[in-house]
């Protein structure tokens, strides 16, 4: 019993200094599942889906205490929800956009929270080129059943885009409250090329002495221009099926179908729709997109591991 209180009176001091934490400001398609399957398998770090440093509720600290595991070296937050607030989507389709709102006033906050609670956090943020940032969000939306083409799909989400990737507005507003050394920027074409080499830098941030080399298989990759058409033409076929029922048949069909996509079950069928129809997927607007966020990234000119992706960054 007494070695049980000195373990939870351990684990809350830890707590308490908060030099431990580790909080990922997830940006979308900047690498945020595999970098949550690391933390996950990483044996010095503690961090749970959806978890607050790696537990769901106050008994968690009970049970953990319990353990006869050591103290882990680093507890870890990683969530996009912490870049951005994606609300939930309409299944039939994918047909609406990030829900419209105030995203400078909600990054404050959100960093203003952050601040209170964990002050002596380190802040980690990936960020993503532009120039191959949305042909990724784009298969991936397409890969999930959804219906726009490129420029609908803009103009149903357009109001957030600018704010949500001002790269250099949210990482000065980070380095303004935990400070320069407190918050550590990466580059995804970094762990693109080099994984190892890139997880290597946050151990090294967070004084992880054992590293943990994670192989893993490229998660959520893109698909071709050929594919990306075939799965919009047939997501579309099904929309219009499913429309004419009562809205809760709707989500159920297409919900199911969705389930058939992210399990590959119909993927010979698309492929072979892709075969006939010979046509890619256009990205119509996308010169638009790039003219609006021109200057969003100044802030990483200088940065040392960005030197080989600025042009990606529009500098």
């Amino acid at each position: 019993m007494l070695k049980l209180t000195l373990l939870k009176r351990e684990l809350f001091l830890r707590f308490d200094a908060m030099s431990k934490v580790l909080i990922h400001i997830g940006y979308i398609k900047s690498g945020s599942t595999y970098l949550q399957r690391w933390f996950e398998k990483h044996p010095a770090m503690f961090y749970k889906f959806k978890a607050i440093t790696g537990f769901y509720n106050s008994h968690d600290f009970s049970w953990y205490a319990e353990s006869t595991e050591p103290i882990h070296e680093c507890f870890v937050i990683s969530s996009e929800h912490l870049s951005v607030w994606k609300s939930d989507s309409d299944i039939v389709g994918m047909r609406n956009g990030l829900k419209k709102y105030d995203i400078k006033a909600y990054q404050e906050k959100l960093r203003d929270t952050l601040f209170d609670i964990y002050p002596t956090a380190k802040i980690l943020i990936v960020t993503r080129g532009y120039t191959s940032l949305f042909q990724s969000f784009y298969s991936q939306y397409l890969a999930i059943g959804g219906t726009y083409d490129f420029e609908n799909l803009l103009k149903s989400m357009w109001d957030n885009f600018p704010d949500l990737f001002d790269y250099s507005r949210v990482i000065g507003l980070y380095r303004e409250k935990f400070g320069n050394d407190n918050v550590i920027v990466l580059p995804y074409e970094l762990l693109r090329a080099d994984p190892h080499s890139f997880t290597a830098i946050i151990e090294k941030k967070m004084g992880i002495k054992n590293t943990f080399q994670f192989t893993s298989e490229k998660i959520n990759a893109s698909l071709d221009r050929k594919l990306l058409h075939a799965y919009r033409r047939f997501s579309n076929v099904v929309y219009r099926a499913v429309k004419p029922l009562p809205y809760k048949m709707q989500r159920l069909l297409y919900g199911f179908y969705i389930i058939q996509l992210h399990r590959h079950n119909i993927d010979f069928l698309l492929k072979s729709l892709a075969r006939m129809l010979d046509k890619e997927e256009g990205m119509q607007g996308m010169d638009g997109v790039l003219e609006a966020l021109k200057g969003k990234a100044e802030i990483l000119r200088n940065e040392e591991l960005y030197q080989p992706y600025l042009k990606e960054y529009l500098l």
